[in-house]
C-alpha cells in the first residue's frame, strides 16, 4: 500500500532531518518555507523544495502536512505567532482541498496548543471541520541538534497524540515499518505535555548535578567519579519507572531524613543549594495537602 504524501512546512533543522529520512525511506516528501536560501539550498541537493508563492493552494496536493516550525522564547514566553500563520496560510490551501487531509504538529507547543490554536485557525481559514475533511495529530521530536538526522533515523520511540482515530491511524501508516523502535499513541494535549516532561527533565537534571558539583568544588572532591559511581548505584539512574508512579511524596526513612540533613549542612557551610531546597519544599506541600507527616528544614524536627 503507497504510503501517504508529506510536505514539511518550517525545513530547518527538525524539518530537513525529519524530510530527509522520510525520502531515504521511499515516501514522497514537499519542504514549505519561507527562506528563500534554505529552499535553493533543498533544491540543489535534488530535493522538492518551495516557498509560499512558488505552490498554488490548487497545486498542493500532499496527504500530510506537518508542521516542523520554530516556536521560540521571546523574554520568558513562547512565541507561536510563526506556528498561528503557519495554520492560516494551511487552512487557506485546504479550501481547495478534495480529499481528506491530515494536520501534524511536531514543533514543541504548551499543553492545549494543537486544540485552542492550530484546529480552529485552520478549520476558519479552510471552512472545514476536523474529524470530518480533516486530521489532527500531535507528533513531538526528540532530536539533538548535533545528530538531528541520525537520531531521526534511529529514533528512540515514536510518540503519535490523535484528535480521533482516524488522524491516529493516517500517521500510524506513515510511520509503520520504518523504524524498530515502539510506536505509542495517546490524547493531543498529552502528546504535547509529553514533550515539555521530557525537555524539562533534562533541564532539572543537569541543574541538580551543576549543583552537587559546586559542593564537590567546595571539597575538593572529584565530582566525576562520584556521579560515575552514582549512575551505577542509584535506582533513579538505572530504572526507568523509579519515581514516575503516583505514589505521593517522597517518604520512608532516608529520604526525608537526607536530604534534609545536607540542605542543613550545606547552609551551615554557606554552600547553597536551591534546587534541592524547592524539592523539600515541594515535597512538605504534598505531605501537607495529603494529611501526613513533614520534616521541617528550618529547624530539623519532624513535625505534624
Amino acid at each position: 500500500m503507497e504510503k501517504p504524501s508529506i510536505c514539511i512546512v518550517g525545513p530547518g533543522v527538525v524539518g530537513q532531518a525529519t524530510g530527509k529520512v522520510f525520502v531515504e525511506k521511499g515516501l514522497r516528501v514537499g519542504f514549505l518555507g519561507v527562506i528563500s536560501e534554505q529552499i535553493e539550498d533543498l533544491k540543489k541537493q535534488g530535493y522538492t523544495a518551495f516557498t509560499k508563492e512558488e505552490i498554488s493552494s490548487k497545486d498542493y496536493d500532499y496527504d500530510v502536512t506537518m508542521f516542523t516550525v520554530p516556536t521560540p522564547t521571546v523574554k520568558g514566553v513562547i512565541d507561536l505567532s510563526i506556528l498561528k500563520q503557519t495554520a492560516i496560510d494551511l487552512g487557506k490551501r485546504l479550501k481547495y482541498a478534495k480529499k481528506y487531509h491530515l494536520v501534524v504538529v511536531k514543533s514543541t507547543v504548551p499543553p492545549q496548543t494543537t486544540e485552542s490554536l492550530v484546529i480552529p485557525l485552520i478549520e476558519k481559514y479552510s471552512t472545514k471541520t476536523v474529524g470530518k475533511d480533516f486530521g489532527a495529530c500531535m507528533n513531538p521530536e526528540y532530536l539533538r541538534e548535533a545528530t538531528s538526522y541520525e537520531d531521526t533515523l534511529n529514533p528512540w520511540m515514536t510518540l503519535i497524540g490523535e484528535h480521533d482515530k482516524k488522524s491516529g491511524d493516517m500517521l500510524e501508516s506513515v510511520y509503520k515499518g520504518l523504524f524498530k523502535s515502539p510506536l505509542y499513541r495517546c490524547a493531543i494535549k498529552e502528546a504535547e505535555m509529553q514533550k515539555y516532561v521530557h525537555n524539562i527533565f533534562n533541564a532539572v537534571k543537569i541543574t541538580y548535578f551543576n549543583e552537587m558539583r559546586q559542593i564537590a568544588k567546595y571539597l575538593g572532591i572529584d565530582a566525576d567519579k562520584v556521579f560515575k559511581y552514582t549512575a551505577e548505584s542509584c535506582e533513579g539512574m538505572w530504572n526507568p519507572g523509579y519515581g514516575i508512579k503516583d505514589k505521593g511524596p517522597f517518604d520512608g526513612h532516608c529520604l526525608p531524613k537526607d536530604t534534609q540533613a545536607f540542605l542543613h549542612w550545606s547552609k551551615s557551610r554557606k554552600q547553597p543549594m536551591p534546587l534541592l531546597k524547592s524539592a523539600i519544599d515541594l515535597n512538605n506541600k504534598l505531605t501537607r495537602e495529603l494529611g501526613i507527616k513533614e520534616f521541617n528544614y528550618e529547624d530539623n524536627n519532624q513535625v505534624l
